[in-house]
């Protein structure tokens, strides 16, 4: 298991490497990233096996939505080293069509639990190199590729500190606060909000499962810090907020949203497959934060999850997704007797709701988690094991 996370994670090293030093040919960061995938494929036949189907309905329409995947990678595929090269690259092109495929995730052994002990192991690394090397996370250019490969399933650590040591809560939560705090001093509004909601639900998850003792000794506490948040946001330092304040009503996304559109006409039910793109030309140019935008005439990107997966597949797509995604939340967070499976249900739903504002399907462990939670939301025989059950594999782990 170990070595899958590993492997998934090194795909993102020559990204992290280009932003921060500049210093990584175009080759070896092929060479790295072509490694990383074919040792993911290897292991990925070890891990991603002996699953079982306990719905009829999920196995029918996920068995449409594989196939109609496939379709759309067959519609844009090209096979040439230069096209070869984009997909394995390009994280939000190919691989947002094979992450699904991890609802086969192995059911059978202690494999999950070593998953999510290896998000405290990426937690761990995330705060020691952020303490060496603070720009990683106060750059724009280079925060979002550190952050997310190696903070973002601190998410899924913190929905479930019920289980957990007091340590790995600790630093899972810290993990969480240090990505908000980055955002927040560079103005990404999504991301704030896409690591806000998960620490806000862990938190209310963890004063849910205090005892009315521990709540009252933290009571004064929370209605303190509650009302400093409420009576004065801009009590927080102004070098910390200053770029936010200056985004909060910008409107960046209008203008690529109308060119969406057009360039949609006759396409919305079916998409424009794969490699779908939609003309909307920007010019060479490098923000005040250091990013630089390379000119561009046809876009196969928009920055809102729910269009990306129209642009590829069309509003069919996009319905066998929420067919398949909707009811597996539904089924964790209302139809499960152990914690786990809710929080299971809950990283769906945060997921959801994020793709409204970005969330796009990606290459990435976050994504990869959403359909091994649909995998178990779907399974009644887990969804109905108790939390002493789930809480005997977390100590068997190591995370108790």
């Amino acid at each position: 298991m170990y070595v899958f996370v590993v492997a998934f994670t090194v795909y993102f090293i020559p990204f992290i490497l280009m932003a921060r030093f500049g210093v990584l040919s175009d080759k070896i960061a092929t060479l790295i990233q072509s490694a990383a995938t074919l040792v993911m494929i290897v292991y990925s036949r070890k891990i991603f096996t002996n699953y079982e189907f306990e719905s009829k309905y999920f196995k029918n329409i996920f068995t449409i939505f594989i196939v109609y995947g496939f379709i759309l990678i067959i519609r844009g595929i090209e096979l040439d080293y230069q096209q070869f090269k984009f997909y394995v690259q390009n994280d939000f092109v190919f691989w947002p069509f094979i992450i699904p495929l991890a609802i086969f995730f192995n059911k059978d052994d202690l494999s999950l639990f070593y998953l999510i002990k290896s998000f405290y192991i990426l937690g761990v690394i995330f705060l020691a190199i952020s303490i060496l090397d603070s720009t990683l996370v106060k750059e724009r250019i280079t925060a979002e590729l550190f952050i997310q490969p190696f903070a973002f399933t601190c998410c899924f650590l913190f929905l479930n500190a019920k289980y957990l040591s007091k340590k790995i809560t600790l630093v899972a939560f810290i993990s969480l606060v240090v990505g908000v705090l980055s955002f927040i001093y560079l103005a990404r509004r999504n991301a704030i909000i896409s690591y806000g909601a998960p620490l806000m639900l862990g938190l209310y998850f963890i004063l849910r499962n205090l005892n009315a003792a521990k709540f009252f000794r933290l009571f004064p506490l929370l209605i303190g810090l509650s009302a400093l948040i409420l009576s004065d946001l801009d009590l927080l330092p102004t070098s910390l907020t200053s770029k936010l304040n200056d985004r909060l009503t910008e409107n960046s996304r209008s203008y690529v949203y109308e060119n969406f559109f057009k360039g949609m006409e006759g396409h919305m039910l079916l998409g424009k497959g794969m490699n779908g793109t939609y003309y909307s030309p920007i010019d060479e140019q490098t923000t005040d934060d250091g990013v630089t935008f390379v000119e561009v005439q046809y876009r196969n990107a928009i920055e809102t999850g729910y269009l990306q997966l129209i642009l590829n597949g069309g509003y069919i797509y996009l319905a066998l997704f929420l067919l398949i995604l909707v009811p597996a939340a539904y089924l964790g967070i209302f139809k499960s007797t152990n914690h786990l499976s809710v929080a299971f249900g809950c990283t769906i739903l945060l997921w959801l709701v994020d793709m409204a504002a970005y969330g796009l399907p990606r290459m990435l462990l976050q994504y990869l988690l959403v359909w091994i939670s649909a995998g178990f939301c779907y399974k009644r025989s887990f969804r109905h094991k108790s939390d002493e059950e789930i809480a005997e594999s977390f100590k068997a782990v190591g995370l108790a």
